[in-house]
């Protein structure tokens, strides 16, 4: 009987014990679950210093584009890297007949600044567009391609009409598939040494997401989070850029599925594939995708002597915003 009290008692003190202990994990728990990670802007590329920070890139074109890339200096001599009415404006020459086998003048340019991850904001209410253009937003390290990745949040060519999103690494990665994403993956091998240069695309097959009827629609903004969960990226279109893009307060967490998604895990991790990123705009011509694909009547290579070719063949960039972890 004796007995039978103590093990009683003592079976109600560790009932209680628990309880109590469980109530705070709880707690904490949910506050984890509910917990947010809030950002901090910490560069900004906009308005009439958008150049600043910019290198020009001046090298041979690396994708063998028909395009001379301009200093500074003869960019903006030449009105291809200009400011209007707070716009950043980069450009392909579209004034001089040139004669057979003469590149044209082109912009390619990066950031002063790298990056090992972050949530970054594009502002672009205009895109090139044309037959024989190849332009690009994009980051990749400054050396060692593709040990430290490449990440190529717009791309397209000629008159495409969606974009293609493609990360390309060195061995050891691939595009994990089943992803909650609105876009369409075309390659899951983002290995992009030797002969195979595709890297793993994701098409955004929205009508507006590229060319012509992004343009129409007077252009959109992209985002790209990159973090320890992977590298994901959104587009929205001009009537539809979420109101905490807006005021300066994102939270992707809000933002519904992206277009890609690149999870970090067994099948890639990305902090050993991504690293020490500049920001790069450019537009080439031709080259290994544009020229491959020519289909516009004539050679690619005619069609770049033509400077009505390239009349839209521009980017407008309202603003670049980089946000880090707060």
């Amino acid at each position: 009987m004796i007995f039978s009290i103590i093990f009683f008692g003592f079976t109600l003190l560790l009932s209680l014990l628990q309880s109590a202990s469980a109530a705070p994990l709880r707690y904490r728990r949910s506050k984890m679950l509910n917990r947010r990670t809030t950002y901090t802007l910490k560069d900004t590329y906009a308005g009439d210093t958008f150049f600043d920070d910019w290198d020009f890139f001046t090298d041979t074109d690396p994708t063998e584009g028909l395009v001379d890339y301009q200093s500074k200096e003869d960019a903006t001599s030449k009105g291809l890297a200009r400011v209007e009415n707070g716009v950043a404006i980069i450009a392909v020459d579209s004034n001089s007949t040139l004669p057979s086998g003469t590149n044209r003048a082109s912009v390619r340019i990066s950031t002063k600044n790298t990056y090992n991850g972050g949530l970054f904001i594009y502002d672009v209410p205009f895109m090139p567009v044309g037959c024989g253009t190849w332009p690009a937003i994009w980051s990749t390290a400054t050396q060692n391609w593709p040990n430290n990745g490449e990440i190529d949040m717009i791309e397209g060519v000629h008159e495409s009409t969606q974009n293609q999103i493609t990360m390309h690494t060195n061995a050891g990665c691939s595009l994990a598939t089943g992803q909650a994403i609105t876009g369409t993956v075309s390659g899951t091998t983002c290995e992009s040494s030797g002969s195979n240069n595709n890297g793993c695309p994701t098409m955004d097959t929205t009508k507006n997401s590229w060319g012509s009827d992004f343009n129409t629609a007077g252009g959109g903004v992209f985002a790209k989070l990159w973090d320890d969960t992977g590298i994901k990226i959104w587009h929205f279109s001009r009537d539809n850029i979420p109101a905490d893009i807006t005021s300066k307060s994102p939270d992707p967490s809000t933002w519904g599925n992206p277009v890609s998604f690149l999870p970090s895990g067994d099948s890639c991790n990305v902090s050993d594939h991504f690293k020490d990123h500049t920001l790069i705009i450019n537009i080439t011509l031709c080259g290994q995708w544009a020229g491959a694909t020519f289909s516009c009547g004539g050679t690619c290579q005619s069609a770049v002597m033509d400077p009505s070719n390239f009349v839209d063949a521009q980017w407008k960039i309202n603003s670049i915003m980089v946000y880090q972890p707060s």
